[in-house]
Order: C-alpha cells, then sequence, then structure tokens
C-alpha cells in the first residue's frame, strides 16, 4: 500500500535547528511509514515570497529577525485557511497566542523526538480526517476554502456567482451550478431549479412552488423538477431511517 504523503516546510533563521527538525521528522518519516516532503525557509519573508496553498504542516520559529512567526502566521491564513501551523519557540508562554491563527500546537526548543512525533500524530490525523470527508474546496480572492458539505444548507447562482449559503457563514465565488452538479448530487444534493441546488438533508417541505428549508429560507422550485424532487427527498428520508 501507498504510504501517506505530508509537506511540510521549516521556517527558522537558525540553521542548526532547521537540520535537528529534518532529521527529527525523517525519523518520524522512516518509523511510520510515511513519506515527507520537506521546504527549508530562513524566514517569514521568505516563505512569504510567492506563496501557495501546497504545504500541510508549517513548522513556524516566533522569534525571526524582522518579521515573527505570529506576523508570518497571520499573513499565511490570509492566502491559506487550511494549512496546519505548529509554532517553534524557545518561550512557552508565547504558546497561547497560536490561538489567534488557529495553530495546530507548538513545541519548545530544544525539540526531542517524542514531542515532535506527538504533534506529526496529530498533523496525520487531522490531515487523513480533512481528505476523508466529504467537502466543497473553493478559491476566493486567493485564499483556497475547504467547507464541509453536511454545513451547507444551498448553493445559489447569479449570473457567472456561485454563493454558498452554509451555517453561520456565506462564500461567494465565481464559478456555474452546472460544474459543481456531478460532485453534488451523488452527496444528496438536489437542484431544484437553474439557480439552486439544495441540501436534502435540510429541506422541510415542498409545496407547488418552492421548498422551505430548515431555517426557514423559501427556494423556488421548477415546475419541471418538482415530481422529481419530490421522489429524491422520499429515497433520502427513507435512507435515514433504514
Amino acid at each position: 500500500m501507498e504510504s501517506l504523503h505530508c509537506r511540510v516546510a521549516i521556517t527558522d533563521d537558525e540553521a542548526p535547528m532547521r537540520e535537528h527538525l529534518i532529521t527529527l521528522l525523517n525519523q518520524y518519516a522512516d518509523e511510520h511509514n510515511i513519506s515527507i516532503d520537506i521546504a527549508e525557509f530562513d524566514s517569514g519573508e521568505a516563505l512569504l515570497h510567492k506563496y501557495s496553498p501546497q504545504y500541510d504542516l508549517i513548522m513556524l520559529d516566533v522569534e525571526m529577525g524582522a518579521q515573527d512567526g505570529f506576523t508570518t502566521a497571520k499573513a499565511i491564513r490570509n492566502i491559506d485557511s487550511q494549512v496546519m501551523i505548529l509554532f517553534v519557540t524557545n518561550m512557552s508562554q508565547y504558546a497561547i497566542r497560536g490561538y489567534e491563527v488557529n495553530a495546530l500546537s507548538y513545541l519548545v526548543k530544544p525539540v526531542p523526538y517524542n514531542a515532535l512525533a506527538h504533534e506529526m500524530d496529530k498533523c496525520i490525523q487531522r490531515k487523513q480526517q480533512i481528505e476523508s470527508t466529504d467537502a466543497l474546496t473553493f478559491t476566493i480572492n486567493g485564499v483556497v476554502t475547504k467547507v464541509l458539505l453536511n454545513n451547507i444548507l444551498y448553493i445559489e447562482s447569479i449570473k457567472h456567482k456561485i454563493i454558498v449559503h452554509a451555517f453561520n457563514a456565506r462564500y461567494e465565488f465565481n464559478g456555474t451550478l452546472k460544474n459543481l452538479v456531478p460532485l453534488l448530487e451523488p452527496k444528496n444534493f438536489f437542484v431544484s431549479n437553474s439557480c439552486y441546488i439544495v441540501n436534502l438533508k435540510y429541506v422541510n417541505s415542498i409545496d407547488a412552488l418552492s421548498c422551505t428549508m430548515t431555517d426557514g429560507t423559501n427556494l423556488a422550485v421548477s415546475r419541471r423538477r418538482r415530481k422529481d424532487f419530490k421522489q429524491a427527498l422520499t429515497v433520502y428520508l427513507g435512507n435515514q431511517i433504514f
């Protein structure tokens, strides 16, 4: 079986520390049959230069030159909402600031292998959960965003804009419903008309002209689609019972 693949970026202004972390990561990879690609950066500025969402984990030194790890992490979050961030610090009191950027955790220098292995276990587990969970992934202003299908009530199309209506959130990006249908229809979504794809899980009722979602929103249902919509909802509800 092919081993799991993980991409890690190490950002630290001290070359010996980068070498130490690489040694620990390679040991972890060998012991866990995991393939780890490692990129090195000697500053936050170097990491951010032409940054793209390609890493699973970024290991960030807190105290670096002109731009510290927290400033770097905040800049990363403006581009990449999904990457896991692990701070590496001399001072454990910095750890609480990791909540500001949704960090995985922190490691205190000098980093022992057992501590790194523990955080890598968490990283790999989260990566597997993300990859095994049904989600819709899209890019908004250069930021890659992933929304779990279970959190989406319905998706709306206005001209060439897609609007994802999720619980307590709304996302808008360029696209068409036509491109989303093959992904969503097998996942218990239904095209109610030319403007909407609805999550059958959150449909309360259907009448002659519309369907009502669990949040009270009324969405138009085309006459042509009404019969198939009712049948799809009946099948879905039946599957939930059994």
